[in-house]
């Protein structure tokens, strides 16, 4: 009887084993994440221990102010698990944040500073990179920076501007980092077809116009009188309660109905093909139909964007991004004739505040592009100096 029952035990456990055994050769480990924000927020976590020295230090190695001492890159160096978590999210094509967009203006968004941050860090490592030659691996950084910027995306009208900040810092150092190459043909090919694939996925305001106006129009409701006063008036608790002693439904569905109008013209004209100028003076006008003596008026204008201003980064950043193509164009010309073009070359990628070429001048260490339109919004004419070896 014993025994019959030692072999019964024994079956049992020899079918455990193999059962286990079967399970334990199927058994992987689970997949990496597939949301690059997941990436991200562990980079922002792996640089939280530097002190405000070394970041500013980052911060001016990145926008070129200073060069990459062994400070500098004791400094950058603190910053490798974070370079590597974002070297990682660049390979991810999906990036959800995870916003709460029901909180509407009062969402918080921490993760936009610590974005701008780390394409601090990368933007200084690709400075380190070019001092030491490597101008590829520089370049390679900088792009990267150009696939973060997609990834911080265009859900808020904060996260498109943020991500227009992060590519243009990029594009700063590629700038000074591509005429290195000015003798490499095949390098600059590389670039030329790279940048080719990066202004594929470009964002633009519209997205997050759109999305701002849904929250605009769920702010301006009764059930949300309160959070409108604070964002009519901030910071003023007197001026609070006059306006929440004016509202009512009638007051905020007339608000609506002037935002909604308003925002969709402006929406239409941001993403028309109207030239830059014309359009500038049409979003003013838009903004001066509000009328601050009108309850309804005066609530829709409160929370309206600054057209006028977004459509001057949209298309700054536009100049910026047109300037990269001329000017690596210009560098393959200097790389196989062996000397810069004495005139801008035919065909190459316009200045969008005037629709025409760009100035080109040759300096003394290298090429200027500068645009032949004004800024309205900065009052200033935008150059992109190319130093050429």
């Amino acid at each position: 009887m014993r025994a019959t029952y030692r072999r019964s035990v024994l079956m049992v456990v020899l079918a455990a084993c193999v059962l286990l055994g079967a399970v334990g050769t199927a058994w992987g480990l689970p997949p990496d994440p597939d949301n690059a924000a997941l990436l991200y927020y562990q980079g922002f976590l792996s640089l939280a221990g530097l002190d405000d020295e070394a970041r500013t230090l980052i911060g001016d190695v990145a926008l070129g102010k200073v060069a990459p001492d062994d400070k500098a890159r004791e400094a950058i160096g603190q910053c490798r698990g974070g370079i590597a978590f974002a070297e990682a999210a660049a390979e991810v094509p999906a990036c959800h944040w995870g916003f709460q967009f029901s909180k509407g203006f009062d969402a918080l968004m921490p993760q936009l500073a610590r974005a701008r941050f780390l394409a601090f860090v990368l933007v200084a490592d690709a400075r380190v990179r070019a001092a030491d030659g490597d101008t590829r691996g520089a370049l390679e950084r900088c792009l990267m920076t150009d696939e973060f910027a997609r990834h911080i995306g265009d859900d808020t009208l904060i996260s498109y501007l943020v991500s227009i900040a992060v590519r243009d810092v990029g594009y700063r150092c590629m700038k000074d980092v591509m005429g290195q190459a000015s003798g490499d043909v095949a390098l600059l090919e590389w670039l030329k077809r790279e940048l080719a694939t990066t202004s594929e996925g470009a964002v633009t305001p519209m997205r997050s116009l759109k999305i701002e106006r849904e929250i605009a129009l769920s702010t301006l409701r009764m059930e949300n009188a309160e959070q409108y006063a604070h964002l009519a008036a901030p910071g003023d608790e007197e001026k609070q309660k006059a306006i929440l002693a004016q509202v009512s439904e009638e007051m905020f569905a007339r608000a609506r109905q002037i935002y909604s109008e308003c925002s969709v013209e402006g929406v239409d004209m941001m993403g028309s093909s109207m030239p830059y100028a014309e359009a500038h003076v049409r979003l003013k006008a838009l903004a001066d139909r509000f009328d601050p003596n009108d309850a309804a008026s005066g609530a829709s204008r409160a929370l309206a964007p600054a057209l006028g201003s977004i459509l001057s980064v949209k298309v700054r950043s536009e100049a910026y991004a047109n300037a990269m193509h001329a000017g690596v164009e210009i560098c393959l010309q200097k790389a196989r004739s062996g000397k810069l073009p004495a005139t801008l070359p035919a065909g190459l990628p316009k200045d969008p505040y005037s629709g025409e070429d760009f100035a080109y001048e040759r300096t003394g260490d290298g090429f200027v592009l500068r645009c032949r339109r004004r800024d309205l919004d900065k009052d200033k004419l935008h150059e992109f100096a190319f130093p050429v070896r």
